[in-house]
């Protein structure tokens, strides 16, 4: 939809950096996953469209290491033409953690839930660890930001356990990236915030 007038090699380049997304994220949930070969997924209903492409690279990525992913929860993340409220809703992400009980890991596509560090009790204490992609594309489809001050609180309450957000990180003591192209693709455009050790 955003992509109508670019010329060929404009739309390459905007899709260039979200196709080190969809790998990245899968060695994250692999690691994260330990043992467990079940990565649930929480993507967006039916009303924003088909899986991103990031979403298909990530599920293809986790496959190809033997995991199997499932759905936890297609939400409804709001009209993507009023902003005002856009995202996972609170009830729809305790669901998803609830259906994802026996997951190594869950990956939500739809952004961080829209809830508080007051709210953290209401996760079961051995609920799978939570990745969540909070970049504003994901290829060419929209994807759900959030500022990184409310992921950050999220992390400190142990809400969830890692975020992916645009641009490249800022701090000294990030990780240097892999040689290979994907990982110094994603380095220069995305930074993982990672919960306290």
């Amino acid at each position: 939809m955003f992509l109508v007038g670019c010329r060929p090699n404009e739309t390459k380049t905007l899709l260039e950096p979200s196709q080190a997304l969809g790998p990245v994220i899968a060695e994250e949930a692999i690691r994260a996953a330990d043992a467990n070969k079940k990565i649930a997924v929480i993507t967006h209903d039916d009303s924003w469209g088909p899986p991103s492409t990031v979403e298909q690279a990530f599920t293809a990525a986790v496959e190809k290491q033997g995991f199997t992913v499932f759905t936890a929860k297609a939400a409804f993340l709001g009209d993507p033409m009023h902003m005002k409220g856009l995202g996972l809703q609170a009830n729809d992400f305790f669901e998803a953690v609830q259906n994802a009980a026996g997951a190594g890991a869950i990956v939500s596509f739809a952004g961080a839930p829209l809830v508080t560090p007051d709210d953290a009790g209401q996760l079961p204490t051995n609920h799978p660890p939570i990745l969540v992609v909070a970049t504003r594309n994901l290829g060419a489809e929209l994807g759900v930001p959030a500022p990184p001050d409310r992921l950050e609180s999220l992390l400190q309450a142990g809400i969830i356990q890692l975020a992916i957000i645009n641009g490249p990180s800022d701090s000294d003591s990030a990780t240097p990236p892999k040689a290979d192209a994907i990982h110094q693709l994603f380095a220069q455009n995305y930074t993982i915030l990672r919960q306290p050790q």
